[in-house]
């Protein structure tokens, strides 16, 4: 097809060639074509074929408003390619074809639809039952669209914005232009988007006057070039609104343009006040196949000539219900289209001016006759048109149909802001009755087409946009309402919705092949209500969504049940509006990890830093990932670890003990000072969820730790369990504020001797002991003797800010000892070798404080408290047949099983929590949750493990601790 001489309204470079890739074939589109309309210049007019009955499937639109132009490109199903940008290099294949999208196997489904009625896939091929297994592999190999290769890696580069608005306008069309123009006058921050390449909506590509001399598109260029004078004004084109959520939160996605530095983003706004100008889309005209490719809506055939240059050269008939298909006629009768005749099917209401042009170019123009039938086998060569009443009818030659029943407003935003809607009998929309709070609309979303009354609407709606913002617009809101009401009003809308005929191929909803004959069956069912006809028939619930049926359906079940207008009711629609790729949502792959102070210190010693939790850490200090030297280090010499991770609190007031005995199941009461005290806090089913230290700094003043995963939710914890007593405390989250460094091995106290005066001999710092001092008299310490790993260790909490001095100071004083830093993962065998356990890792969300060999930690003896989790903790003490803690030591010390292995005695008894090699036992060992049952020391295990081929593994239930059980090395 040869393009048109270039147009003013002209969005395509003809001179900048891209290249592509067809059916195997080298073409060629412009810059600024759309996939689909490089496709229509090469001559190709099927693309697809429809889901069910597999017929050839063209364009008809270039909204995306069905699943028509679905294709797979550079290896990505379901691209809608009429509104995706081509670019140089695509490699686009059909899809959802035996064969070629022209002779499709698959096709002779199509004379098969009298077997697969309304509720088909409900009523069959599940009786009997033996059948449906073999029916289900079946219609699994035929359902759906596109073929999705597992190892496809998805290139392009994902991003995501969260920028600030005053008012959010949705919709960059004359009324969405006008809008935006009368908040940024205002100096408010304005967003504006849009879904399409470029603002100016049902201007843009319009050559009809406006206003003395001035065209429509002229009028859109104009408009546009004003909006980005202004600093304060944001555009987004390319950008589909998704979702709208409480207090005007609005979500887009954005695709970037051939040569923008992103692929897709997501766009997220706040906005005080928001604006819905979408504008309306085409109402489709319900006939017999009129669906066939070569069937297309007005806005479809003259956007192809005047954005795009694509004009069709065989005869085209038009059979439309609103002036603006005259309009076209007109225009592209005038550019070089053989219009062979226009039906209107309105008998009256026509633009006498326009009735008149056609009258002058010699258009033959029927009033009161509509298209009855499309004829051809894949693509439209006859159109039989008739009366409204059937009662004469014509049959003609006609390569292309354009048609439309008229309007219908794009209402799905306001439908995501809960407005609510009726239907209007004058418009034949469903209008906004009642708005949520700084929601305005305007616009041909409310039925105006004058092309000044459309931008007096947008103007008002920014003015009352601006009111909510705060701004005093009460004198130019009264004048611009007095313009509005000397224009045009809406317009009065076409009722009509099918030809007269049976609809047994009259699509209603071309993704789900749903015809009229569809909607009476299940009306002849006994279904009344629109959602639930959508759902029987699923009309609506494809790709498109309500884009094609999403009017006609509820006017066609109100025409039902007694006449259009009098209970139509428009069907829900939820977010997301449009598609997007799960990548964009996915964002840039950040890692939103937190950083310790000596993240950057560690990783110059050799640290491998992964991300465990919300932190980013020291896992190894080698690429021994058994950690050996690491481990034994700690075991024969001594060794630094960064413990910032841990959670840290204060809790203060008069009160703070009575809080402190309400989470934790100790006996708080007894947490004395210079003491340091274990203790657990279960949830109410007693199933433990996190551990600590807890220590008494002066009368009333409580610091303590949680374990890592915790750290965010303890303070909400602690106050949802005391919300209703009316105590005085009070707490502050010091986890970021400070950093830990745990110094631990047997020459630890040497080291720490050395840069501090204090004495931390083992008389007057034992362990269990909590010190406050200072190290080389500046740095402020408060000292904890633990014993984690199970050696000699002191854990010294320090304001954040000292991390780093007191870090390399403690390396300076080790040196000649071979200090070294250990990992996460030497820590995490160093404990499991003293059998002290992580919550998480060797708990549940079932175990309880008894599970995990902990219950000597609960008080019985606080009824007072109302301890979180008491009640239950009664329950379960001696409960049968819950999982346990245990140790156990391998059979095979070859390797350990991996974690997460099962333990199985005919049926899953249990798993592995951890196992390691202990290079300090010279064994395999490990901890496990098992049946009660299996607990008992000496009893044998059988562990399965993934990829052994179903042989097991052996172990035997040990007791722990498994290394200094008397605790003598904790104690030096």
């Amino acid at each position: 097809m040869n393009r048109l001489a270039a147009l003013p309204t002209h969005r395509i470079n003809p001179l900048k060639a891209l290249p592509f890739r067809y059916k195997n074939k080298a073409l060629t589109g412009c810059a600024g074509d759309t996939i689909a309309t490089a496709l229509y210049a090469n001559g190709f007019r099927i693309f697809s074929r429809s889901v069910k009955y597999h017929r050839p499937r063209g364009l008809y639109s270039l909204d995306g408003e069905s699943s028509n132009t679905f294709m797979s490109v550079n290896g990505i199903p379901n691209v809608c390619a009429e509104k995706t940008a081509l670019q140089a290099g695509m490699v686009v294949k059909a899809q959802n074809v035996k064969g070629t999208p022209e002779f499709d196997l698959m096709g002779a489904m199509n004379s098969l639809d009298w077997a697969m009625p309304a509720g088909f896939y409900y009523k069959t091929m599940h009786k009997p039952a033996a059948l449906w297994p073999t029916a289900l592999k079946q219609i699994r190999k035929v359902a759906g669209s596109g073929v999705i290769n597992p190892d496809f890696t998805l290139p392009g580069y994902y991003d995501e914005i969260y920028p600030h608005a005053d008012v959010c306008i949705i919709g960059g069309g004359p009324a969405g232009m006008s809008a935006a123009l009368a908040a940024a006058e205002a100096g408010l921050q304005v967003i504006i988007l849009e879904s399409r390449p470029h603002l100016g909506g049902i201007f843009d590509y319009r050559d009809a006057p406006y206003d003395k001399g001035v065209r429509l598109y002229q009028r859109s260029r104009e408009l546009a070039g004003k909006l980005e004078s202004y600093a304060n004004v944001r555009i987004f084109t390319r950008s589909a609104m998704v979702g709208a959520y409480t207090d005007n939160l609005i979500t887009a996605i954005q695709t970037g343009a051939p040569d923008a530095s992103y692929t897709e983003r997501y766009v997220e706004i706040r906005a005080k006040s928001v604006v819905i100008a979408t504008g309306c889309i085409e109402r489709p005209l319900l006939f017999e196949n009129n669906e066939k490719p070569g069937i297309m809506q007005i806005g479809c055939a003259h956007r192809l000539a005047r954005t795009y240059g694509l004009l069709e050269t065989g005869e085209v008939v038009f059979s439309i219900g609103h002036d603006l298909g005259l309009e076209a006629a007109v225009d592209l009768h005038d550019l070089g289209m053989q219009v062979a005749c226009v039906a209107d099917m309105r008998e009256d209401g026509q633009d006498p001016v326009l009735v008149e042009a056609l009258k002058q170019r010699q258009i033959p123009f029927f009033k009161g006759w509509v298209a009855r039938e499309a004829q051809g086998c894949n693509r439209i060569t006859r159109i039989t048109l008739s009366t409204l009443q059937g009662t004469f009818e014509k049959t003609m030659p006609c390569s292309q149909l354009v048609t439309s029943a008229g309007m219908t407003p794009s209402t799905g935003p306001l439908s995501l802001l809960h407005a609510k809607l009726e239907y209007d009998a004058h418009t034949g929309f469903f209008l906004p009755v009642q708005l949520p709070p700084q929601v305005h609309t305007a616009g041909r979303l409310l039925g105006f087409d004058h092309p000044e009354a459309i931008e007096a609407s947008g103007h008002l709606a920014g003015l009352a946009a601006a009111a909510d913002c705060g701004i005093d617009t009460r004198e130019t809101h009264r004048q611009n309402t007095d313009t509005l009401a000397a224009l045009p009003g809406p317009s009065k809308g076409c009722r009509l919705l099918t030809a007269p005929v049976s609809g047994r191929k009259s699509f209603i909803c071309f993704d789900e092949d749903t015809t009229v004959k569809n909607i009476k069956q299940a009306v002849g069912m006994g279904l009344h209500a629109t959602e639930l006809i959508k759902r029987y028939t699923a009309a609506g619930t494809g790709p498109g969504q309500s884009g094609i049926p999403g009017h006609n359906l509820p006017l066609l079940m109100a025409q039902f049940h007694g006449g259009a207008g009098v209970s139509a009711k428009p069907t829900t629609v939820r977010a997301p509006l449009t598609g997007a790729l799960i990548a964009t949502y996915a964002g840039r792959n950040h890692d939103m990890s937190k950083r310790t102070p000596m993240h950057n210190v560690q990783k110059r010693d050799g640290g491998i830093m992964r991300r465990i939790g919300v932190w980013n850490r020291a896992r190894y200090f080698s690429h021994d990932f058994s950690c050996r030297n690491e481990i034994l280090n700690v075991r024969n010499n001594v060794g630094m670890f960064d413990a910032t991770t841990l959670g840290k609190f204060k809790i203060w007031g008069p009160d703070a003990l009575k809080a402190l005995q309400r989470v934790y199941v100790n006996k708080m009461s007894n947490v004395f000072e210079g003491k340091i005290k274990y203790a657990a806090m279960c949830n109410d089913d007693g199933c433990i969820i996190d551990d600590g230290i807890v220590v008494k700094r002066e009368e009333n003043e409580y610091y303590f730790t949680t374990s890592t995963v915790r750290a965010g939710a303890t303070v909400e914890w602690i106050r949802y369990h005391t919300r209703y007593d009316g105590w005085n405390f009070n707490m502050v989250n010091l986890t970021d504020a400070f950093g830990v460094i745990n110094l631990a091995g047997p020459r630890a106290r040497e080291v720490l001797e050395k840069i501090t005066d204090a004495d931390v001999s083992n008389s007057a710092f034992p362990f269990g002991g909590y010190r406050e001092f200072k190290i080389i008299d500046r740095i402020p310490v408060r000292a904890m003797r633990l014993g984690f790993v199970g050696e000699l260790s002191y854990e010294l909490h320090v304001p954040a800010s000292y991390m780093h001095s007191l870090w390399n100071t403690i390396l300076e004083a080790g040196k000649n000892r071979n200090i070294q830093n250990f990992g996460l993962e030497a820590q995490n065998v160093l404990r499991m070798e003293k059998g002290h356990l992580i919550i998480g890792s060797e708990s549940e969300q079932r175990t309880t404080l008894h599970d995990v060999g902990l219950g000597f930690l609960w008080d019985r003896k606080k009824p007072e408290a109302k301890t979180v989790g008491a009640p239950a903790l009664q329950q379960t003490e001696h409960q049968q047949g819950r999982l346990k803690l245990v140790g156990f030591k391998m059979d095979d010390s070859d390797r350990a099983p991996k974690d997460g292995s099962l333990v199985v005695d005919g049926t899953i008894r249990g798993r592995i929590c951890i196992a390691r090699f202990s290079f300090t036992l010279n064994k395999v060992i490990g901890m496990a949750l098992v049946d009660d049952q299996l607990a008992s020391a000496g009893t044998r295990l059988s562990i399965y493990e993934d990829g052994c081929n179903g042989q097991l593994l052996n172990a035997t239930v040990a007791p722990m601790p498994f290394y200094d059980p008397a605790g003598e090395r904790l104690r030096m």
